[in-house]
């Protein structure tokens, strides 16, 4: 796995180098960037700099997680400084993941290879992070995906080798393309899940989605007891808004 060391847009004196603090980016293709944050770095800038590593020019889908004192994962508010957000306070360097956050329909619906190739690895890495659940069979079939696109066509893999040969022939996109729409068509893709409780004190998870918003029972994160019907106009670090 590469590290690779940048400092931010800006350059900065040697009293304000001081004055940043240490950050890790870890990207969607496994690599790490290490930078120097400024104060007044604001978290959009810091996506327009790593988006530059990709040559992304859909930066508008993505943006940073991070986790806090309590392990829950909070996404970098664009309109804010980076250095503003409550990160935990142990020592080292803030750790920060390059991240799809808002999803669409079809992948059709975008324009550049480099952004569906970054949706690729976003879903591949959601799957192994277990935020997709995916059913036994299925697993195979986007493993044999996978492999087409990162190796070509059959030689020797072992356990996908069955649904592997049936891609013979497929391109590097044409593998990836596949494997999208497979993805697509599972009910957690796409779907940001918040741990809640109601008024009772009963946990439940709040699914957040291009679809709308759906209430989940804790231990079923597929089925939502409340159909994902209400849009969602807008929202940020505190507050959800919803048309009345």
């Amino acid at each position: 796995m590469r590290t690779l060391t940048w400092l931010t847009c800006r350059t900065p004196s040697s009293s304000q180098m001081t004055e940043g603090r240490l950050c890790q980016v870890h990207l969607l293709d496994d690599r790490k960037l290490e930078l120097l944050v400024q104060p007044r770095l604001l978290s959009r800038e810091l996506l327009d700099l790593v988006s530059s590593h990709f040559n992304l020019k859909e930066k508008e889908y993505f943006s940073f997680t991070f986790e806090d004192d309590t392990g829950q994962c909070k996404w970098l508010q664009l309109e804010r400084r980076v250095l503003d957000h409550d990160f935990s306070r142990k020592s080292g360097p803030i750790t920060l993941s390059f991240r799809v956050r808002f999803y669409i329909e079809n992948i059709s619906q975008l324009k550049e290879h480099t952004t569906v190739e970054l949706f690729f690895l976003n879903a591949k890495a959601a799957i192994y992070n277990g935020d997709i659940e995916v059913e036994s069979e299925l697993v195979f079939k986007l493993a044999a995906h996978a492999l087409q696109e990162a190796k070509g066509d059959y030689t020797s893999e072992e356990r996908v080798i069955q649904h592997h040969r049936q891609l013979k022939g497929a391109s590097r996109g044409q593998a990836i393309v596949q494997y999208l729409t497979l993805v697509e068509a599972l009910p957690t893709y796409g779907v940001h899940y918040y741990a809640v409780k109601d008024k009772q004190g009963i946990p439940w998870w709040l699914g957040i989605s291009y679809k709308g918003i759906g209430q989940y029972d804790i231990q079923d994160k597929v089925k939502p007891r409340k159909v994902p019907s209400i849009p969602l106009l807008s929202t940020d670090e505190h507050w959800l808004v919803f048309p009345c």
